[in-house]
C-alpha cells in the first residue's frame, strides 16, 4: 500500500477571522500535513480583538501554523511565505471564505497522483452551500480573449448566442464524471503538485499584490508543460462576492500581468489603452432587459423582471464570466439568500423567458446597497 503524500493547506486571513475559522472547522483536525494561517491583519489596531481570537483558536489545533508577518503582504505574498515553510509533496491554496471537506481534497490529490502531467486542479466550486450556483472556471487571460472581449461588445446578438453555447458546454463538463482540462484555474481553492510549481519557477510572483497572480501561475505551469484541470465530480463552496471597490487594483494588476507575461501585446497595444478604446459602451436597452431603479430584494427583483427563473448570474455587461444554475431545468427565480451574497454593484441575469425566440433574456439591474 502506497504510503499517504504530505499535503500542507494555506489560507491567508485579512480582516475576516470568523471565515478563517469557519474554514478550519470544514478540514477539521488535519492529519496529512500542515495548515498554514497567515495573518495580514494581525497588526492593524481596529481587529486585534479578532486577532487574539484566531490566535487563541488556532493555539488549540495543534496541525495549525499561525503567522502574523506584521503588514499586509498581499494574497500572492503571504502564500509565498506558508509554502517556503511547507515541504509538501502536494499544496492546497484555500480562501478564507470557501469551503471543502477532508475527503475532498484526498480524492483531488488522488487526482493528481494519477496523473501526472497534472500540475494543479481545482473542484467544482459552488457559490453557496445551498449548492444553487455553480461559479464559472478562471477567465482565460490572453491577448486573443482581451480582442474578443473588445470584439464582443459591437455584436450584441452575436454575442449573446455564444455565451449561450459557451455556458451550455460548460454545464455539460461541470454535470461530467471526468476531469477536464482548463487553460487557467483560480487560486480560491487549488490544488497544486510541488514539483510542477517549482518547475513553473516557484509559487506566486512577489510583484501581484492581489489579482491576476493565479493566472500567471497558470500560465507559467503551463509553459513548464504540465496541465491544469478542473474535476467537477468533487465539489467546494466558495462564497464569492463582488466588490466593485477592488475594480482599481483588479485593473492595476491586470496591466502589470500583460506587461510581463505578453509584453509585445502590452506594447503594440499602448499598454491595453488601444483595447479599451475599442470597447464599445455597451447600449444595455438594445442588449436585454433593464431594471432602471436599484433593486433592494429579491422579491423586488422578481416582481420587477417578471418572475422569469435565472439561469445564470454576472457582474459583467457581457456575462463573461458567468455563474449558473448546475441544472437550466430546475432554474427558478433568485432567493433571498442568494440575494444576500450581492454585493451592491451592476449585474446581468440570464433568465428563462418564453415570450422570446430564444427561450431566454438578459436582465440588466443593480443590487441597491445594503442599508437601502
Amino acid at each position: 500500500m502506497m504510503p499517504m503524500p504530505s499535503i500542507d493547506i494555506a489560507i491567508v486571513n485579512y480582516r475576516g477571522a470568523d471565515d478563517t475559522l469557519a474554514a478550519l472547522k470544514r478540514l477539521g483536525q488535519w492529519p496529512h500535513g500542515t495548515v498554514w494561517v497567515v495573518d495580514n491583519s494581525a497588526h492593524e489596531a481596529d481587529v486585534q480583538a479578532e486577532s487574539a481570537a484566531l490566535r487563541q483558536a488556532c493555539a488549540a489545533m495543534p496541525w495549525v501554523n499561525l503567522s502574523a508577518p506584521g503588514s499586509n503582504l498581499g494574497f500572492g505574498c503571504a502564500c509565498n511565505l506558508a509554502f517556503a515553510q511547507s515541504s509538501s509533496d502536494f499544496f492546497l491554496l484555500l480562501n478564507p471564505d470557501a469551503r471543502i471537506a477532508p475527503d475532498a481534497v484526498l480524492r483531488l490529490v488522488d487526482t493528481l497522483a494519477e496523473n501526472p502531467r497534472l500540475g494543479a486542479v481545482s473542484p467544482k466550486i459552488y457559490w453557496n452551500e445551498q449548492h444553487s450556483f455553480v461559479l464559472p472556471t478562471a477567465f482565460p487571460q490572453t491577448p486573443w480573449h482581451s480582442v474578443a472581449l473588445a470584439l464582443a461588445t459591437h455584436f450584441p446578438r452575436t454575442t449573446q448566442s455564444l455565451v449561450w453555447r459557451n455556458l451550455q458546454r460548460t454545464m455539460q463538463q461541470m454535470a461530467g464524471p471526468s476531469w477536464f482540462e482548463v487553460p487557467f484555474l483560480a487560486g480560491a481553492v487549488m490544488l497544486l503538485r510541488r514539483a510542477a510549481v517549482m518547475a513553473a519557477g516557484g509559487l506566486f510572483d512577489p510583484a501581484y499584490f492581489m489579482f491576476f497572480e493565479d493566472s500567471d501561475l497558470s500560465l507559467r505551469l503551463r509553459r513548464a508543460n504540465f496541465a491544469l484541470a478542473v474535476v467537477p465530480a468533487i465539489s467546494a463552496v466558495h462564497a464569492y462576492q463582488h466588490k466593485a471597490s477592488k475594480a482599481a487594483l483588479m485593473q492595476q494588476s491586470h496591466s502589470q500581468y500583460y506587461s510581463k507575461q505578453f509584453p509585445a501585446f502590452y506594447a503594440l497595444s499602448d499598454q491595453l489603452h488601444d483595447i479599451s478604446a475599442f470597447m464599445r459602451h455597451v447600449p444595455t436597452a438594445r442588449w436585454g432587459k433593464v431594471l432602471e431603479a436599484p433593486v433592494a430584494s429579491a422579491a423586488e427583483f422578481a416582481q420587477l423582471s417578471g418572475a422569469c427563473p435565472v439561469i445564470a448570474l454576472s457582474p459583467s455587461p457581457l456575462m463573461m464570466p458567468v455563474m449558473f444554475r448546475p441544472d437550466v431545468g430546475a432554474a427558478r427565480c433568485l432567493d433571498a439568500q442568494e440575494w444576500a451574497l450581492l454585493e451592491p454593484a451592476h449585474y446581468v441575469a440570464l433568465v428563462k423567458n418564453t415570450d422570446q425566440p430564444r427561450g431566454w433574456t438578459w436582465v440588466y439591474f443593480e443590487r441597491a446597497a445594503l442599508n437601502s
